[in-house]
């Protein structure tokens, strides 16, 4: 059985992945550490859209790599 490889378009899309996973998971440790609550809304909601907007950048960017075989 061929083993997957690593091609530049997959490590890419796991990077965004993992920033919007990242950024979901601050914004609940905000939220259940009480430190949201000293921070503005708009803030939070910064941090969240931050977060989001840099994924989707890294996604697209990795569609300009050809897809690994």
């Amino acid at each position: 059985m061929k083993s997957e490889q690593s091609s530049k378009r997959n490590i890419i899309q796991w990077t965004a992945f993992g920033i919007v996973m990242l950024t979901l998971v601050i914004r609940i440790t905000l939220i259940l550490s009480g430190i949201a609550q000293d921070l503005e809304y708009s803030t939070m909601n910064a941090i969240t859209w931050t977060g989001f907007a840099v994924g989707i950048i890294f996604l697209l960017v990795s569609y300009l790599f050809p897809k690994g075989t």
